[in-house]
């Protein structure tokens, strides 16, 4: 069982044990995957319910249209328990989800080295496959009951701001992924540069299961007292790298030793 490591000189340790671990990790993807394709698929998953949605919607009002506000806060908060309670915390029946993100991301990547190079390493930062079937699937419930209670256009822009908020999430998961040079800009863009900020705490092994849940605009870390700036909602959500509201109270937690298990596990 391969495990996180600790002790003595912990940041020269995790930095040797994340080459380890991606060296492994790599050499393990099965010949047959490709990182195009398993984007392809969650592109074609989410946006194809979002464009069917779209053109099924009729002549929705400006309250219907309106969904999309609460739907897409509820999101943030579903995005922040979630990867806070399910992504981060063994909960019976759902061990696999843990280990495949704490044990494999949180491996893969670290504050150390946040960067991946090569399609095989998408495997490592993109969700499964299963992944956004199921996020929809687990939408459809509400959905299906605003179709019910109020108007087909209401179920379906329902549907088209889960389906959404699904790319996003991946799509400023993998910005902050993005640290080449070439990149750099991105340092320069309200909301994108304090999400990639305070992702760069989150990967701190010390720090993955107490801070900064939130991958997309970080509403419910602000509000809810788990981010690593404090500086209330506003102030969190356009800090970008300003480093002068850092909390300098926080205490590293030694990294869960089970999480080595994913490996074996995936």
């Amino acid at each position: 069982m391969t495990q996180a490591t600790t002790g003595p000189q912990p940041s020269q340790r995790e930095i040797d044990y994340q080459k380890r671990f991606r060296d492994r990790f790599v050499s393990e993807t099965p010949g047959w995957y490709r990182g195009e394709m398993h984007l392809a698929f969650t592109l074609f998953v989410t946006l194809g319910t979002a464009l069917w949605c779209w053109s099924s919607i009729e002549n929705a009002t400006a309250w219907e249209w309106g969904l999309i506000v609460p739907i897409f806060l509820f999101g943030n908060w579903c995005e922040w328990a979630g990867h806070r309670w399910l992504l981060h915390h063994p909960v019976k029946g759902l061990e696999a989800i843990y280990y495949r993100h704490a044990g494999v991301h949180h491996q893969f990547f670290t504050n150390h080295d946040l960067s991946y190079k090569g399609q095989k390493q998408w495997r490592a930062l993109l969700f499964p496959p299963f992944a956004p079937i199921a996020f929809l699937l687990a939408a459809a419930p509400a959905a299906l009951v605003m179709w019910a209670v109020w108007s087909s256009n209401a179920g379906l822009i329902v549907m088209l701001t889960m389906a959404g908020y699904f790319v996003m999430y991946e799509g400023l998961h993998t910005s902050a992924h993005l640290v080449s040079p070439r990149w750099a800009w991105l340092k320069y863009v309200p909301l994108i540069n304090t999400v990639r900020f305070m992702h760069i705490t989150h990967h701190d092994l010390g720090y993955m299961q107490t801070r900064n849940f939130n991958l997309t605009f970080p509403i419910c870390d602000a509000l809810f007292g788990t981010s690593d700036i404090n500086r209330g909602l506003i102030g969190t959500l356009f800090n970008g790298e300003n480093r002068k509201y850092l909390r300098s109270d926080l205490e590293r937690a030694t990294p869960p030793q089970d999480v080595g298990q994913a490996v074996d596990a995936t």
